[in-house]
């Protein structure tokens, strides 16, 4: 049971570091995205593309951590470790897409 008790602790922190790569890659994400427009400073009400993928994030981090409470304290191994396996992968594929929008316009 320690095995299950370091991938809820882990899922924690992977969750933490997800949430803070979706904060900072927002812009990138937008871009991709096409909108083509940065995030404005001086719009009022709308925040535009990048507030919008930030918003959608705190929904994201709280579904991650719904359920890997629900896979530790259910007893659900398979839905813990699936949840620690979709938690990698989003945070590779946002450090991917940040890395490769970044180097495209620094160019």
């Amino acid at each position: 049971m320690e095995l299950f008790t370091y991938a809820f602790v882990a899922n924690i922190f992977l969750t933490f570091i997800d949430a803070t790569i979706g904060y900072l890659a927002a812009p990138a994400l937008a871009a991709l995205m096409g909108s083509g427009e940065e995030e404005s400073e001086g719009s009022e009400g709308s925040e535009g593309p990048v507030g919008g993928i930030r918003r959608l994030l705190s929904f994201v981090v709280a579904l991650y951590m719904f359920f890997n409470c629900l896979a530790y304290f259910d007893r659900i191994g398979w839905l813990l470790y699936f949840t620690t396996a979709v938690l990698a992968v989003d945070i590779t594929a946002q450090l991917v897409i940040f890395r490769k929008m970044t180097r495209s316009r620094g160019r």
